[in-house]
């Protein structure tokens, strides 16, 4: 098989789990110098999501069955950079790469979406059958489009079988609420408050759960798209002043609306106030799945090495 996206969070967690189960593992890796970092793959290919004929040549060496996509474009801290690039790989990415595993007799492709993309409504956890908020504003929109586009091109094509995985925010080695993470570093420097009357819901995914999730609809479930969320969605009042804790930074401070929509960017904003969690009934009712973390407590705790002893 085939991991885009290699040496990504989902990534790095996923190879070695693939290898134990006795896969047969090619990390497709965007440049050369990534090579290194896709140590647990039993072959290296070297080719751009963006470059249709380089990715059909490198599919076709591989010759893969599945094609997995975990690639994002979060590597930087650059936020507004990350959605634009985020959005550019799910909306032209995602095309090349469901074209190029046809082309090459692939039977299943898994692409990585987003449990956070949903149209904010009412004030219930939201399913996989709620809209996606393709009209949102700013880069936001952008992204969210992407996605939809992404999955477009994973479930509708009828010669290869779609699965979209919609994660919800990731946490773990390497990710933002990691040490030295941006969310750390800013929840360290009180750089995120919260806002008074905001219901924001965040769904959490550990990463060890989304590659588990990946692992498990190589073979099982119908083409779809899936969230895999922890058990928990938490409004921001209650997560944050708890990881804040966690890492040992100062209490988050409290702004109104008026004050948060000055003084913070409109996404941070949507995302304290508005955003809603996910449901993971369909994944858990369809093949059995389970989160190795179900709560974000636990797993935040895991992450930051809090467990005693």
């Amino acid at each position: 098989m085939v991991v885009a996206g290699a040496t990504g969070v989902v990534g790095r967690t996923l190879l070695p789990l693939l290898r134990k189960r006795g896969h047969h593992v090619t990390a497709l890796v965007r440049r050369a110098d990534g090579v290194d970092e896709a140590a647990e793959a039993d072959d290296v290919a070297v080719a751009d999501l963006l470059d249709p004929s380089g990715l059909r040549r490198a599919l076709r060496r591989a010759s893969p069955d599945v094609v997995i996509d975990q690639t994002s474009g979060f590597g930087g801290r650059d936020r507004d950079e990350g959605l634009r690039r985020t959005a550019e790989l799910r909306e032209r990415g995602a095309k090349n790469l469901v074209a190029a595993a046809v082309s090459v007799g692939a039977r299943r492709i898994i692409g990585q979406s987003m449990a956070a993309a949903y149209r904010p409504h009412g004030e219930e956890v939201l399913d996989e059958d709620s809209p996606l908020w393709t009209d949102a504003p700013g880069c936001w929109g952008a992204v969210v489009r992407g996605l939809a586009a992404m999955e477009e091109a994973l479930l509708t094509c009828p010669d290869i079988e779609g699965v979209a995985l919609r994660y919800g925010a990731l946490y773990g080695p390497g990710t933002h609420y990691a040490p030295g993470g941006a969310i750390h570093t800013r929840v360290r420097g009180s750089g995120l408050p919260l806002v008074s009357d905001g219901v924001g819901l965040t769904s959490f995914t550990h990463v060890d759960d989304a590659a588990g999730a990946v692992l498990e609809m190589l073979t099982a479930g119908e083409p779809g798209a899936y969230n895999v969320v922890d058990n928990e969605p938490a409004e921001s009042a209650e997560w944050l002043p708890a990881y804040a804790r966690m890492v040992g930074g100062p209490a988050p401070v409290s702004l109104t609306m008026d004050q948060a929509r000055a003084q913070l960017d409109w996404l941070t904003v949507h995302q304290l106030t508005e955003q809603r969690g996910a449901t993971n009934f369909r994944l858990r009712e369809t093949i059995g799945w389970r989160p190795t973390w179900p709560s974000w407590r636990e797993g935040f705790a895991a992450m930051l090495n809090l467990w005693p002893g």
